[in-house]
């Protein structure tokens, strides 16, 4: 059972991360030690059966393909993630596909109803995707253990109410995303004079409108260029910062379980 030592592990790759939400890291359950041993006899035989349906079990060698073949299938458009406080409604892109498909996959294939949001960090971030309980390592096991490549694109930038991916910070030269764990993000008002560091540093070029939502709304600007952005919160911003506002330990983590369950729609009213 991994129990407690998942935080720890789950920032293994921030070094001495600092609590600054300017200087935090998104780390991935590529950074987990992730059990094989499958102890759940009706999991084992529920997910099993669904590999036998024509699901094979994902890889690195396997999934785009396999995802983006699905998605053609499958391709709605929203996402629904009902939790204690409220509905949280992500409108999904369609230009990040990979990232778009493997978010509806997990879905499908029930891996997030429920999940929880293990991480939480005002003015930053909230993070899902994981859990401490054996039920979401088992299942990982069995529907595949994988990466994304990055769809980092100019146009998709954090400002608050960003969709993306974890990813790990080691041994990951090309930033491929985590396939299971997520973030939205809160953040917080960024000045042009911070916008302007950043644009030099990371050597892009915020356009005038991405410049207003960060100016107005907020964000983790820091994190562009280095996480794939594939959705945003439309409904729901005020729950996702109650998420936030949850007490945690030291190690980011929810005092209380702050669990999720999702659905996918073509369409919302």
């Amino acid at each position: 059972m991994l129990l407690r030592i998942l935080p720890f592990l789950i920032f293994l790759s921030c070094g001495n991360m600092p609590k600054s939400n300017e200087e935090s890291n998104v780390a991935s359950e590529n950074d987990l030690k992730v059990e094989e041993e499958i102890s759940d006899p009706e999991l084992e035989a529920r997910v099993r059966a669904m590999l036998g349906l024509g699901f094979p079990k994902l890889d690195n060698e396997n999934a785009v393909e396999f995802l983006l073949k699905w998605g053609i299938e499958n391709d709605e458009q929203f996402v629904t993630m009902s939790t204690k406080y409220g509905d949280i409604i992500v409108e999904l892109f369609n230009d990040v596909p990979i990232h778009k498909s493997n978010f509806l996959y997990k879905i499908h294939r029930q891996y997030y109803s429920p999940s929880e949001f293990i991480r939480v960090v005002p003015d930053f971030i909230v993070q899902g995707g994981n859990s401490e309980e054996e039920k979401p390592q088992q299942m990982r096991f069995l529907i595949g253990t994988h990466s994304l490549p990055q769809e980092m694109l100019e146009k998709h930038v954090h400002t608050r109410g960003a969709l993306a991916m974890s990813r790990s910070y080691s041994n990951n030269p090309q930033k491929a995303s985590s396939s299971y764990d997520f973030y939205i993000v809160t953040g917080r008002k960024i000045s042009n004079n911070e916008l302007a560091s950043i644009e030099l540093e990371k050597n892009i070029q915020y356009s005038s409108n991405q410049k207003r939502l960060y100016n107005e709304n907020g964000g983790t600007p820091h994190l562009d260029g280095e996480h794939t952005v594939f959705g945003r919160v439309i409904k729901g911003m005020t729950v996702v910062d109650k998420l936030a506002a949850t007490p945690t330990d030291n190690s980011d983590w929810p005092v209380e379980r702050l669990e999720v369950y999702m659905t996918t729609h073509s369409s919302i009213n």
